[in-house]
């Protein structure tokens, strides 16, 4: 009996932080990327600004990474990406973000605007609608069971026009 709950318990153990894991996107893994790696993989960011106790990336304009308006780092006091905030370029409406994510376990909305958001907590993934109804942006930050990802908290940075 002893060795089956060693056994569970560094199956568990193992498994906890998989679960807690952020998606990685073009490479870049929340909780685990740095600024540094993130440079080095896009180059210099088109601007670099400062919100609250975090460093924020940005790409867009003619350094615009590939299928976004704009794709924003934020970076914790360490120089750790902790979200990604990327605007699209394509058109997705709410049944494709369902058909890859499943229905969202959390909805809300953004007081000032009253745009539309979903929460897939466990995922990480926070997804912005427009008013229109297509994805305005989604956040990728790491996920856990029941928690509230940072970015279903605020609205995401506008994209430089």
């Amino acid at each position: 009996m002893r060795p089956i709950r060693v056994a569970l318990f560094l199956l568990v153990a193992l498994a906890l932080p998989a679960l807690a894991r952020a998606r990685a996107w073009k490479g870049v893994t929340p909780g685990v990327t740095t600024q540094a790696e993130v440079v080095e993989k896009f180059g210099e960011p088109t601007a670099k600004t400062k919100r609250t106790s975090r460093t924020i990336l940005a790409y867009y304009g003619e350094q615009a990474l590939e299928g976004t308006r704009q794709a924003q780092f934020h970076l914790d006091a360490q120089g750790v990406v902790v979200e990604i905030t990327i605007f699209l370029t394509a058109q997705l409406d709410a049944e494709t973000i369902e058909g890859t994510y499943g229905k969202p376990p959390q909805r809300t909305f953004v007081e000032d605007t009253f745009q539309k958001v979903w929460v897939y907590p466990q995922q990480g993934v926070t997804v912005y609608f427009n008013k229109e109804g297509n994805v305005e942006a989604l956040s990728f930050a790491a996920g856990a069971k029941g928690q509230k990802t940072p970015a279903a908290e605020r609205e995401p940075v506008q994209p430089a026009r």
